[in-house]
């Protein structure tokens, strides 16, 4: 049973694949809009700018193929940190030109309402926000069913979600951070995300990548609350 991974050459995926494999499933690279169109399962970790990642996935034009991949929420897909951040509306960068920064909104896949802000200096204990962190519950989820609440996770980035009434039913955890509470994964139907690092969070994260496989590839429906999917 294969994997499709989608690296846009922004970092180092080695983790993400060994992941994979340590979990029992093979990996074919995608390389072209329609290998995504035709992916039985599609990961796809993030690393690195939005901007640039949108840039990217623009030229090849897998926008607009994850976009219809995505579209009914029922084809299997696990986005990870900046994985997931693209799957909303927008982001709001910083970029600096000769040494003057400015303000510049960048458009993502739009698949969740929510834009993509910079924690608030004032509001938290540094930026980026690097290291292990916990997540409250908002639904359950056969992929989090091995781990508990007390069970932390490796989180890197400077950007976060935040929680709207627009995104609500999309949320699966949030997690806190100084005096900011954020959307930290996200589910509805087959598509999963997590603004953590599940290849770097030890045993948690390894089961979470085996249970969102296990429960793709299981033959028949599978109904646990917010999750529904006919493999």
């Amino acid at each position: 049973m294969k994997v499709s991974l989608l690296d846009y050459g922004a970092g180092n995926v080695r983790s993400v694949r060994n992941a994979i494999l340590a979990a029992g499933y093979t990996v074919d690279d995608i390389s072209s809009p329609e290998e995504i169109l035709n992916s039985e399962c599609i990961i796809f970790p993030g690393v690195g700018s939005y901007g640039s990642a949108m840039t990217v996935l623009k030229e090849r034009g897998y926008d607009e193929a994850l976009r219809t991949y995505l579209k009914d929420c029922d084809r299997p897909f696990l986005g990870i940190c900046l994985g997931m951040q693209t799957l909303f509306e927008s982001s709001e960068e910083f970029l600096g030109h000769d040494g003057d920064a400015t303000k510049k909104t960048i458009e993502g896949l739009g698949v969740i309402p929510g834009k993509v802000i910079r924690f608030d200096d004032d509001a938290v204990p540094a930026v980026p926000h690097i290291g292990w962190n916990g997540r409250i519950p908002h639904q359950s989820s056969p992929v989090l069913s091995t781990s508990e609440e007390k069970d932390e996770v490796y989180f890197v980035h400077s950007y976060y979600v935040p929680i709207i009434e627009e995104n609500k039913d999309w949320i699966l955890t949030s997690t806190t951070y100084g005096n900011q509470r954020y959307v930290s994964s996200v589910q509805k139907g087959c598509v999963v995300a997590t603004q953590f690092h599940p290849e770097k969070s030890g045993t948690t994260g390894l089961n979470i990548f085996k249970n969102f496989l296990q429960v793709r590839f299981f033959p028949s429906y599978v109904l646990y609350d917010y999750f529904v999917c006919a493999f």
